[in-house]
């Protein structure tokens, strides 16, 4: 089984994923997420700099026998640094899970 932990701005639209399926423009996407707010996300999925959280917040996926997990950092502003400072950290941290 392969699990993907959806995106951050994907949690408060309001209608949910599907609503995020099927947004054509980056206006609508807008307008579904304006009344999302950044504890709102925080509140559902692991986000921030705590590896060892974020690494610890895809266990119950695996306890639920997923194979594959799809991490995805959001905003093409911290993109680069992602990469080069989280990536590898958190793949180790993930592997011993």
């Amino acid at each position: 089984m392969t699990c993907l932990i959806r995106s951050a701005v994907a949690t408060p639209l309001a209608g949910g994923w599907a609503v995020n399926a099927d947004l054509p423009t980056p206006a609508g996407f807008a307008g579904a997420t304006q009344f999302g707010r950044p504890e709102d996300v925080s509140g559902v999925i692991a986000c921030g700099p705590d590896l060892d959280e974020l690494a610890e917040s895809v266990r119950p996926y695996l306890d639920a026998g997923f194979t594959d997990v799809a991490i995805v950092q959001v905003g093409d502003q911290q993109q680069d640094r992602f990469v080069s400072e989280v990536a590898e950290p958190l793949r180790e941290k993930l592997r011993a899970l």
